[in-house]
């Protein structure tokens, strides 16, 4: 696996996909408060509806994927990521941060939804659990970034996330080039069909 030019962008694209729902998930009572005026009950409430929206994005997504494709359900994915984040730059609207967050959420879990079944249809079944464990090395580097990134930035911008939110839509839009380019490999590796 480690051999192969795929695995180097599934890694990445897993990493670059759960950047902007990590950056979020630590983040969300603290965006709420300061850039939409939620008082702390408000935006306890709005972390639970995060988590629900990423819960049910797995299924969600994973269901879509399974009917539409994987490469074609993670171009959804990163222009949902895009859109939701760029919406939560233009205003500081309840409605907003509401409708930002369900999109983000859902997507986060989409990413976690669909990234076993790519590691599976590209390595096989046999060694899953070692070759997904290899893979959520992405995961685990955008935790460690996704998080302080966002904090660092908004700390030295008085509170207000609009820069990381701009850098997180820069990391889908990546997500959206590597994408393509994992399926114009994909399709490079198809093999001839066979004439009889």
């Amino acid at each position: 696996m480690l051999k192969t030019p795929t695995f180097y962008l599934i890694i990445v694209m897993l990493g670059v996909g759960a950047f902007s729902g990590l950056m979020i998930a630590s983040n969300a009572s603290v965006i709420g408060q300061s850039m939409f005026g939620l008082t702390a009950a408000a935006a306890a409430f709005y972390v639970s509806l995060y988590s629900l929206s990423n819960c049910f994005g797995r299924v969600l997504w994973g269901t879509v994927s399974d009917k539409i494709g994987r490469t074609n359900t993670l171009m959804i994915i990163y222009g949902v990521v895009a859109l939701s984040l760029f919406l939560l730059t233009l205003g500081q609207t309840t409605v907003i941060f509401t409708v930002g967050i369900i999109g983000l959420g859902l997507c986060f879990g989409g990413v976690m939804g669909v990234f076993p079944s790519i590691v599976m249809e590209n390595y096989g079944p046999i060694n899953q659990g070692v070759n997904y464990g290899i893979v959520f090395v992405g995961y685990s580097t955008a935790a460690f970034f996704g998080p302080r990134v966002a904090a660092a930035i908004a700390e030295s911008n008085q509170g207000d996330y609009t820069k990381a939110f701009y850098t997180a839509i820069f990391l889908a839009v990546f997500g959206l080039v590597l994408n393509i380019g994992y399926a114009m490999l994909k399709k490079a590796q198809k093999p001839a069909p066979v004439i009889k």
